[in-house]
């Protein structure tokens, strides 16, 4: 496993409560990495390293490719101050350990009455090669401590007076001068006479000598089995060994001909997740197909969580298809086992595509008739009989504002004017000024799509080289069709220009193919070749269309 650690401080504090074991460690320079002080065996630890591999109940081994949670513990005796140069690594070839946080978690303990800081890893174990495995962990640290004090003697053996006073001058250059003090027969003083201080030594007695050093701590376990995967193993197993449960689901609600999707197939479960491939489905008659790409997410536990796999497919007909079922196969280690887990077809309704849409709407409007205008319904008025008429009453007529001369005038200047922007507009759009502003565009367009072309052949990028002659090809079709650009996908090139637009046809696919792949092409592309096709189909297109 690959990390960025180099060298990780950490200062060890005193313990609280919990009790673990301990070992003793018969010298300062065993290789099995427990350290103690070098006053003997009994005395306690001051670091050692353990290894927890928890594999399923009831297992006698694991198979290969199985994942298993592994805890890793480094107790550091109190008062220590340790620095990790790396991470705890595995000694065997047959286990690989993974998923190993940078810093571990940080607890102080208390191990046989003695306070202790224990660091705690946990990661993944996966079995990679079969048989039987003597599985072991390493830690590499370095630690500075101080040495318990050293008793000492009530007295020591010193050299001769003749010695003493042959070299008292070098050592103590003080000495005559203290001789010749009054205190010269004082027993205390006399040592310093002697050229023994009294006080040397006396605080490196009571706080102990200080140590730095590095050191490895190990801890081997007991064998460990790996088994090979049983015989038999179905179509799709790529080694996943584990439990896990399936879904499938669309990212869209609606389905057109031409017009691009994804397929997500989740899996859930506990197991060895790296191990887990799903081909995807193949391309066929209804659908058009790209690769596949994978997400996960950690669960709660080590071995749990959730991958999604997604690939983008494009229907390449209208009508009722059906999306073909999704399998995985895996070992379940429970039941000694391969298991393959199928989803269920779905079925979708795919309506035609845009351009489809747009010539249908244009036909049914030019052959459907004119809503029936609903006719003016008549009330009739019956007067009653005049009663109490007040005679010599003058009576007038009132006329409405429609029927006035001056707003019959006003309509007609205002229907003329918007025949006139209408015949005007007409005009533009479809007489020669108006084919004159679409093929002005048109070329401005294919133009600009030709400089990217030219640029992504001089850089080997083909996914910006393709969508740039898709970008072109579709400008060109749509003034020709008359719909717009964008509605255009590789259904319709197919439908509409058949064998003639075989070429321009495989540059949509192209195109679309390394759109929903990432972008990923072949190291082999011959993008020259290319450049020079899509340019001759881009001229053959402007002087037939």
């Amino acid at each position: 496993m690959t990390t960025n650690i180099r060298r990780l401080s950490i200062a060890l504090a005193s313990a609280l409560v919990l009790t673990a074991g301990a070992r003793a460690w018969a010298g300062p320079t065993q290789a099995a990495g427990a350290l103690a002080p070098s006053g003997g065996g009994r005395d306690p630890s001051r670091a050692f390293v353990k290894l927890d591999v928890r594999p399923e109940p009831g297992a006698h081994g694991l198979y290969v490719g199985q994942a298993v949670p592994v805890i890793i513990r480094a107790y550091f005796l109190g008062g220590m101050s340790v620095s990790l140069s790396g991470l705890p690594r595995i000694t065997s070839d047959a286990f690989v350990l993974s998923n190993i946080p940078d810093k571990p978690r940080q607890t102080p303990i208390q191990v046989h009455g003695l306070p202790y800081t224990s660091l705690t890893w946990t990661g993944v174990l996966t079995a990679v090669k079969a048989g039987d495995a003597k599985l072991g962990i390493e830690l590499p640290v370095s630690l500075t401590y101080r040495e318990a004090p050293q008793a000492r003697h009530a007295a020591r053996p010193g050299p001769s007076e003749d010695d003493e006073s042959a070299d008292q001058s070098a050592a103590d250059p003080f000495a005559s001068i203290l001789k010749q003090s009054p205190f010269a027969n004082d027993p205390f003083f006399a040592q310093m006479f002697n050229g023994r201080d009294p006080f040397q030594g006396m605080l490196d007695d009571v706080a102990g000598n200080v140590r730095q050093r590095d050191v490895t701590l190990r801890d081997e376990s007991r064998p460990l089995r790996v088994l090979d995967p049983p015989p038999g193993a179905p179509a799709g197993f790529t080694g996943a060994v584990g439990s896990f449960e399936l879904g499938v689901a669309l990212a869209n609600d609606t389905f057109r001909a031409g017009e691009p999707t994804t397929l997500k197939l989740s899996v859930r479960g506990r197991g060895s997740f790296a191990r887990l491939s799903v081909s995807g489905l193949p391309a066929s008659d209804d659908l058009n197909t790209y690769g596949v790409t994978s997400t996960f997410t950690p669960g709660p536990g080590p071995t749990e969580g959730e991958k999604v796999f997604a690939q983008t497919i494009a229907p390449r007909r209208a009508g009722t298809l059906t999306i073909p079922a999704l399998t995985v196969a895996y070992l379940d280690p429970h039941e000694k086992r391969y298991v393959t887990r199928r989803t269920a077809p779905l079925r979708i309704t795919v309506a035609a595509s845009g351009s489809d849409l747009n010539s249908s709407s244009t036909a049914s409007s030019a052959g459907e008739p004119a809503p029936a205008e609903a006719a003016a319904g008549t009330l009739e008025v019956t007067p009653k009989a005049a009663t109490n008429v007040a005679p010599d009453v003058a009576r007038a007529t009132l006329t409405p504002d429609f029927r006035a001369p001056w707003f019959r005038a006003l309509a007609a200047a205002i229907v003329l004017t918007a025949a006139a922007f209408s015949f005007l507009g007409r005009t533009y759009r479809n007489g020669a000024l108006g084919r004159f502003a679409t093929a002005r565009r048109v070329r401005r367009e294919v133009a600009r799509q030709q400089r990217a072309i030219e640029a992504a052949a001089a850089q080997g990028d083909a996914a910006t080289l393709f969508g740039a002659a898709r970008r072109a090809f579709q400008a060109r079709l749509g003034a020709a069709w008359g719909v717009p650009s964008e509605a255009i996908a590789a259904a319709d090139v197919a439908t509409r220009l058949g064998a003639p637009g075989e070429r321009i046809h495989e540059v949509f696919e192209r195109a679309d193919r390394l759109t929903y792949s990432g972008g990923h092409s072949a190291a082999s592309e011959d993008l020259s070749y290319w450049r020079g096709l899509i340019s001759d189909e881009l001229h053959a297109l402007e002087t037939t269309t």
